[in-house]
């Protein structure tokens, strides 16, 4: 709930969504929940934490960390408040990544793991909220922190991370999940290599779909009109939408022309073709196509 002095205008509290900065609050709300997350009542794993980040984040000597867990929290805190924006964001993408790792302890006496209540599935899912209620522009996507904030964009997206990979579509969900990466390049985006790879995720789940690398998209959407039927206006409508071509540089698209290319065109392509990966599943598992593959 907003304060009273957000809602009657007093406070200047800032309502602006967080793209290439990031508020004192928004910081502090992502340490408390790390703060939290690692320091609990039955168990403290600061010192395997500022180890993992130690070797493997920072890559500077183990044998200078300190012994004691409030010792080792003190020293992750003290390097966190002295990233950038970005920085920051870095090492929450790496501390999730390696949340199972760093908190998992062999037990001898029960011959095998002991692992952290919070799984990290539930620890994305903390994350997501905490970004939302701080207005943060980014959000996790496919395990990888990107600037889309939108819930029924995400969901598009995620949809057909998810899909692609249960149909093994590999190439299609690569492609995306790569475009989502490049969106979300800090401190510098690449935006044309999104677009390419956004392009790409089409054509290879048309060749998949169609069961020939020369027939694309086009061929594609003629093999599913066999099974179930679809309009010729739509289906022209999409070849000319995500129509592509491709040259000794690899995948281009009307859009990868245009002089100045940003995250609104990006993003859009990211989803779309996300929604038309979607799209063509959906059509191509009910007429049966993957069950020949």
């Amino acid at each position: 709930m907003d304060r009273f002095s957000d809602r009657i205008g007093v406070s200047r509290n800032s309502k602006t969504i967080q793209i290439d900065w990031m508020s004192n609050e928004l910081k502090n709300s992502i340490w408390n929940l790390f703060l939290n997350l690692y320091d609990q009542d039955d168990k403290n794993y600061w010192v395997r934490v500022a180890k993992h980040i130690a070797e493997f984040f920072r890559k500077v000597p183990i044998d200078d960390l300190p012994y004691q867990d409030y010792d080792c929290q003190n020293w992750v805190k003290k390097y966190f408040y002295s990233l950038k924006w970005y920085e920051v964001y870095d090492l929450t993408e790496f501390i999730v990544h390696n949340h199972v790792v760093m908190t998992r302890e062999w037990l001898n006496y029960i011959g095998g793991y002991h692992y952290h209540r919070v799984e990290q599935s539930d620890l994305i899912t903390e994350v997501n909220l905490l970004l939302e209620r701080e207005l943060s522009g980014y959000r996790f996507i496919s395990d990888f922190l990107t600037p889309i904030s939108d819930k029924l964009e995400v969901d598009e997206i995620e949809t057909a991370v998810n899909q692609s990979i249960e149909k093994g579509l590999l190439g299609t969900h690569e492609h995306i999940r790569t475009a989502l990466q490049l969106l979300g390049k800090k401190p510098t985006p690449d935006y044309r290599n999104a677009i390419k790879e956004s392009v790409s995720a089409i054509e290879s789940i048309a060749k998949q779909i169609s069961g020939s690398e020369s027939r694309g998209l086009e061929g594609a959407l003629a093999e599913v009109s066999k099974h179930i039927e679809m309009h010729g206006a739509l289906k022209s409508g999409f070849i000319k939408l995500y129509g592509y071509s491709s040259d000794e540089d690899g995948i281009r698209h009307a859009i990868l022309d245009q002089p100045n290319i940003g995250f609104a065109e990006a993003k859009y392509m990211i989803v779309s073709c996300s929604a038309f990966v979607n799209f063509l599943i959906s059509k191509a598992d009910a007429a049966g196509l993957f069950k020949r593959t």
